[in-house]
């Protein structure tokens, strides 16, 4: 029961900080920044968060097959924010040290990362779970994409707007820069996917025991 409670006050917190961070992008920029695949991860995030909160309130099962698999697609919707900022946005970013910028891009991805790996139950994946996993950002890609080229609705503070982002600038950088990049991620997304599968199916007797006996989830 003490870990239970630790848990659930530990996923208070993470709602705390993933609404808290898209609540600053939005009021501070405006509406536009649903424009970005960051605000919409976190706006995700945050709403799945608030839920897992009102479930564990509810004393709702958390550790079905089919919550996990859903919770893991969030989890690497969320994960890929982390990546491409910090590999291809940080080091160009301007401002970088804003609260927001942190807690959208670093602390609640990675909050939410531990949550999945550390708290759920293993084993529960489908193998062809980390093909569908890659829908929401090639979602987001076609519809980022179809705004740069058509509906040009403005994005706050990009400087490849109506692009959100440099590397689907096709106007500028034309298609194949563009698709390289999309490929290039794609590919590593996907790999990535596979990786967490594989962690999540590894069966350590010992741990799971463990967490068993500290969660009491299964």
């Amino acid at each position: 029961m003490k870990h239970q409670i630790i848990l659930f006050i530990s996923r208070i917190l993470l709602a705390v900080l993933a609404v808290t961070g898209t609540t600053i992008e939005i009021v501070k920029f405006g509406p536009g920044m649903f424009m970005y695949y960051t605000v919409l991860s976190n706006l995700l995030v945050s709403i799945f968060s608030v839920y897992m909160v009102y479930a564990m309130w509810q004393k709702k099962d958390l550790q079905s097959q089919s919550f996990l698999r859903i919770k893991a697609a969030v989890t690497m919707s969320i994960m890929i924010t982390f990546v491409i900022y910090h590999l291809l946005l940080a080091p160009i970013a301007d401002n970088f040290w804003r609260i927001e910028n942190i807690l959208c891009h670093y602390i609640v991805p990675l909050y939410f990362f531990l949550d999945t790996l550390f708290v759920d139950r293993g084993r529960q994946y489908k193998w062809f779970d980390p093909i569908c996993w890659t829908a929401l950002p090639l979602a987001y890609m076609a519809f980022a994409l179809l705004n740069g080229l058509f509906l040009k609705i403005p994005i706050p503070d990009a400087k490849d707007s109506p692009f959100a982002y440099f590397f689907l600038n096709v106007t500028k950088y034309g298609w194949q820069y563009v698709l390289t990049y999309a490929g290039i991620i794609f590919v590593a997304y996907l790999v990535s996917g596979y990786i967490f599968y594989g962690l999540k199916s590894i069966s350590l007797k010992r741990f799971n025991e463990k967490r068993r006996s500290l969660f009491i989830l299964e």
